[in-house]
């Protein structure tokens, strides 16, 4: 399958790679579909890019790099929001918001990830209430 892009131009993705978001990312409830593509092999980034919307596009990463004991300190209640299907596993990603011109004031949200059940691609943004985590969290400069 073929998907249109505004900034990597026309994408051959494979559709068993869709990641289906029932309720959609916070503020963007319409768009369902996504796929992950990487930025480059070195990269720490990834782009989740909409399958229906060329234009939209959002910059993750692995919120473990940034804090390694990231989620250690969950209540119970909030371990639920990363529960999956028996026998799938779960991989969490932190989306990351770079203002125009200013990589330099880039931050992460810790308090917002994305959680992905990986075997049935099934994607949605939970929000960690009481954590402790901001949604503009620093990302460190090198």
């Amino acid at each position: 399958m073929n998907i249109e892009t505004t900034r990597f131009g026309n994408v051959a993705i494979d559709e068993t790679k869709i990641i289906h978001f029932p309720e959609g990312l916070l503020g963007f409830p319409e768009q369902k579909d996504y796929v992950l593509l990487e930025h480059k092999s070195d990269s720490p980034f990834f782009w989740l890019q909409s399958v229906d919307r060329p234009d939209l596009a959002f910059i993750l990463t692995n919120p473990f790099f940034l804090d390694k004991d990231y989620l250690k300190n969950l209540s119970p209640n909030e371990e639920t929001l990363f529960q999956c299907r028996e026998g799938d596993s779960v991989s969490v990603f932190a989306l990351v918001t770079i203002p125009p011109g200013k990589v330099e004031e880039m931050t992460v949200n810790l308090l917002g990830p994305v959680v992905v059940e990986t075997e049935a691609r099934v994607g949605r943004q939970v929000v960690i209430p009481n954590s402790g985590y901001s949604h503009r969290h620093p990302f460190p400069q090198k």
